[in-house]
């Protein structure tokens, strides 16, 4: 934190101008990333400094943005990049077989969680052996990409995780699905084939407490969020009956399955959801309003709790309350395939949702755009109460899937996947290899002012309360000179929220308001400061 003095100071009062969109924000930026083999993104969020962090599996050899060759037959590949897009560094992290990577997440140091699953033997970058099939594997990064501790995770048999987020405490909350019995680091046999497996770690990556749960069939978990509460919301879904942990039965064949959790890992709560075909869900994130938002895919008419009937896959997407129940759904498609899968939906600064996947409809249903390819991100913004505020289809010639989306602090988003396509449609760069990350950053909707302190992004760089310095004037309310006896009240104005008062440099004990008295000679300063600079007068 720097002091500076200022002796003349003045004020500004900044104003951001929204722009309303008619229709979906052009493309500010686009990269394509990648190395001669095959390279599938599926998660991408935006860092403290205003860049991105991206992760997913390659198998790619030392080519195109590739810096390191392939170690095993998949390996994790991150790539951080600027608030522009351009790479800033990559690591290729992986033992000698598969390791399938989905979830990175920026955590309170300013490093990374990373997590995927693992095939891979102790070897390369995996200080550990799977137990047996896949492991959860979690690796923590520092800000540079540099490992700092890792963790493989499992039964003996296939335990496969799809999320791992940073928590309150510190520590790590890790989702998954699990077939293995009581063996290896499973506490807990499983109740059918496959069940939920949830996974607390501590700040070091050490587990503090696990809960496998489930019913009689088969039960796969893709989302786990800490709540308000300090509890866990935890979303995937279903094909058991009453059963195990199962409170309801199954409307169709695959169901939504909601699980709430108690700080502890208690079950408080659970939902099914469904119609009578097949649901898919991927991803359930908290909401500001204590509720949650169910993303995923759904192929089922108007039945169960379903309200709108599919045309083949469709996005459906529901708004839950705190306790679990529907506030709104959604069903969104056209005639074709529409398809979410992983990091699908983030809540946007509005109340309102940003979802986005992969098409192939035409125009048809819900989609007001035709194709360029095979399959195109589909990208819609949905307001407060789930209606489609505007959409966008974004693609080249080839296929193009989109796995993640999130608003960014300029008011725009990031939207991150993987493409087949070369220069085509709205793809600006040939494709390195097979299929390479692709992503795009659509454009903000602040117009660029003058930065002040208030923990918004003004000048729309990306940064918070970047450069800013607290200002603060000091009058007196009469003469200040006086006779013994005498005295004179110093008012400060200031852009900041605290005060302390200095006499001839020194803190004066208890004068932290924005008036003092002054009884006695000396040089009076006061100091204001904030989360940004200090100002001095």
């Amino acid at each position: 934190m720097k002091t500076l003095t200022f002796v003349n100071l003045f004020s500004l009062s900044i104003a951001c101008l929204v722009k309303t969109f008619a229709q979906a924000p052009d493309i500010e930026w686009q990269n394509t990333i990648g190395s001669s083999n095959y390279d599938f993104l599926t998660d991408i969020s935006q860092t403290s400094d205003g860049g991105y962090i991206m992760g997913g599996y390659s198998i790619g050899p030392i080519s195109g943005d590739k810096t390191e060759g392939e170690i095993g037959a998949d390996d994790y590949w991150i790539v951080k990049v600027n608030a522009a897009g351009t790479v800033e560094w990559e690591n290729t992290i992986g033992g000698f077989n598969y390791d399938k990577f989905y979830s990175i997440e920026e955590t309170l140091d300013g490093g990374y969680i990373i997590g995927g699953h693992s095939l891979s033997g102790s070897g390369a970058d995996k200080t550990e052996s799977n137990i047996f099939g896949y492991d959860y594997w979690v690796v923590k990064l520092n800000a540079t990409g540099v490992i700092e501790w890792q963790n493989t995770i499992g039964g003996s048999g296939n335990d496969m995780l799809y999320n791992a987020q940073p928590t309150s405490d510190g520590g790590y909350i890790l989702a998954g699905t699990s077939d293995s019995g009581i063996s290896g680091d499973k506490t807990e046999d499983r109740v059918g084939n496959t069940d939920y497996w949830v996974v607390k770690l501590d700040a070091d990556g050490n587990i503090t407490w696990q809960n496998d749960i489930g019913g009689v069939m088969f039960d796969n978990l893709f989302s786990a969020h800490e709540t308000a509460d300090g509890g866990y919301i935890l979303g995937g879904y279903s094909t058991s009956g009453i059963s195990g942990d199962k409170t309801e039965a199954n409307i169709g064949a695959n169901d939504y399955w909601i699980v709430k959790l108690d700080a502890d890992g208690v079950v408080e709560w659970d939902n099914t959801i469904g119609g009578t075909g097949t649901e898919y869900l991927y991803s359930l994130i908290p909401t500001t309003d204590g509720g949650s938002l169910a993303a995923g895919i759904s192929d089922s008419g108007i039945s169960g709790d379903k309200t709108e009937a599919s045309s083949g896959n469709d996005y459906w997407i529901i708004k839950l309350d705190e306790d679990g129940n529907i506030t709104w759904q959604n069903t969104i498609g056209g005639t074709g395939s529409d398809l979410l899968f992983v990091n699908p939906a983030d809540q946007t600064a509005d109340g309102g949702y940003i979802i986005g996947g992969y098409s192939t409809s035409g125009i048809s249903g819900d989609k007001t755009e035709a194709n360029t390819g095979s399959w195109d991100y589909w990208i819609i913004k949905l307001n407060d109460g789930g209606s489609i505020t505007w959409q966008t289809v974004l693609g080249g010639s080839s296929g193009d899937y989109a796995n993640a989306v999130s608003e960014t602090a300029d008011g725009g988003y990031i939207i991150g996947g993987y493409s087949y396509s070369g220069i085509s449609g709205e793809k600006t760069e040939a494709n390195i290899g097979d299929a390479d990350y692709w992503v795009m950053k659509l454009e903000g909707t602040c117009v660029a002012t003058a930065e002040i302190c208030n923990g918004l992004d003004d000048d729309c760089n990306s940064l918070i309360d970047d450069g800013v310095t607290e200002t603060i004037t000091i009058s007196a309310a009469g003469p200040t000179t006086f006779c013994q006896g005498g005295s004179v009240i110093l008012n400060a104005t200031t852009t900041g929220p605290n005060y302390q008062w200095k006499k001839n440099g020194i803190n004066i004990p208890g004068a932290t308001s924005s008036t003092f008295t002054v009884t006695a000679k000396g040089i009076y300063t006061c100091e204001t400061s904030s989360t940004c600079e200090i100002g001095r007068a």
